[in-house]
């Protein structure tokens, strides 16, 4: 009997979910981006900037997921690539509302959504087509100019969702931009979201997330590439561990 209310609370989350993301994204992101428009450049893109921050917090309450946050973002005025695991189609909204809305390089898939592709073109993300090779020469070549100019920015360098939320190893040559440019790497864990809405499903279900900000970590201190990959990679692995603590302590605690 309890295994089939969970099952019938979990179904009504979802409908829940795709009803406030309908409303929201759809509805309301339509709204968002006229009255950017009408506000003009510099006002407008504050507005819709702050909008996207709301919605990526909103998100979570929307579910009834408490968030925890360890670590501080650091307080510094020059570009850096966040660098985070990837667990569930979560993982943006919890990165647009608590990092900051930062553009993307990610997959051409991101792209096919309705306005929510208008949103990741208005702040900048670059979406790179894995089998086109001209493209992704192209999408990373913009990647390094914006750096230039100041723009964060987001890369998954898993390459894709990990189903049971286990950090999988980092793809070869995945923070290059970074150490190329020389612009600093924010590694950033998440936890627990694969749990809220695991990878192919909209099954919603209830519990707690975490994520972590790290210290910032200088690609000029290594000698390669791969060296920099590998301890990005082992900073977030290990940070991950972490969070895990931290969500079975709270979970304890309740």
């Amino acid at each position: 009997m309890m295994r089939i209310m969970g099952k019938l609370l979990s179904v009504m989350r979802s409908i829940w979910f795709l009803i406030g993301a309908f409303l929201y994204i759809f509805v309301y992101g339509s709204l968002v981006l006229l009255i950017g428009v009408i506000l003009g450049k510099e006002r407008g893109r504050n507005f819709v900037t702050k909008q996207i921050e709301v919605f990526g917090r909103a998100a979570f309450k929307l579910l009834g997921v408490k968030v925890f946050v360890c670590g501080k973002k650091p307080d510094v005025k020059s570009n850096y690539i966040v660098v985070t695991n990837h667990q569930s189609i979560l993982d943006i909204p919890m990165i647009i509302g608590f990092v900051g809305p930062t553009p993307f390089l990610a997959k051409k898939e991101l792209g096919k959504f309705p306005i929510i592709n208008l949103y990741l073109k208005y702040l900048g993300s670059e979406l790179i087509d894995r089998g086109n090779i001209r493209q992704t020469a192209t999408a990373i070549r913009e990647v390094m100019k914006k750096l230039q100019e100041g723009y964060h920015f987001v890369i998954f360098p898993e390459g894709t969702r990990s189903p049971d939320g286990t950090v999988l190893p980092f793809k070869n040559r995945s923070l290059e931009i970074a150490f190329k440019s020389k612009v600093p790497v924010l590694p950033v864990a998440m936890w627990g979201n694969h749990l809220v809405i695991p990878k192919h499903s909209l099954l919603v279900k209830s519990n707690k997330t975490a994520m972590k900000f790290c210290e910032l970590v200088y690609p000029e201190n290594f000698s390669s590439e791969e060296e920099l990959r590998l301890h990005v990679e082992n900073v977030i692995r290990n940070s991950v561990e972490e969070l895990k603590e931290v969500i079975k302590n709270e979970k304890s605690g309740s």
